[in-house]
């Protein structure tokens, strides 16, 4: 009784990967930000939100994407589209980070973050100017 038991737990597991022969489906969380991994269409004012809108614009072509690969009759067919599919949304990662960058330099970003030599210096004037008194003193 127990064999059965210890076969039967190994099976399972084995039988709910049969259909896709252990491939893994890509998924929408492996390449959104984690504040954008749920991301639905933005309405009202939310439509102003330039970044919510190109996030839930990519995640409706995902899951467009994802419904044709799994369309596909072949397992191999099927295993390069996936694989096709990460490929294009890591490239279009790699893009939006390089744009944002590119925005940050051209606008500055934070002044203090630019040479990364000084960024302590406004930190250390405030704790001197707060040094100069002492606890109970009023001036």
């Amino acid at each position: 009784m127990k064999k059965i038991i210890v076969s039967m737990l190994f099976l399972l597991p084995l039988t709910a990967l049969a259909d896709d022969y252990g491939m893994r489906v890509p998924e929408w969380k492996d390449f959104a930000p984690s504040a954008f991994v749920d991301v639905e269409e933005p309405k009202g004012l939310g439509k102003f939100n330039v970044t919510a809108k190109y996030w839930y614009e990519r995640k409706t072509k995902f899951e467009d994407a994802l419904v044709n690969c799994q369309a596909l009759e072949s397992y191999e067919d099927r295993f390069s589209c996936y694989e096709e599919l990460k490929v294009n949304q890591f490239k279009e990662n790699t893009d939006y980070n390089a744009r944002i960058e590119a925005k940050q330099n051209i606008t500055g970003g934070i002044p203090e973050m630019q040479n990364r030599t000084d960024t302590m210096l406004p930190i250390n004037n405030y704790i001197n100017t707060f040094s100069n008194y002492m606890p109970n003193e009023f001036r």
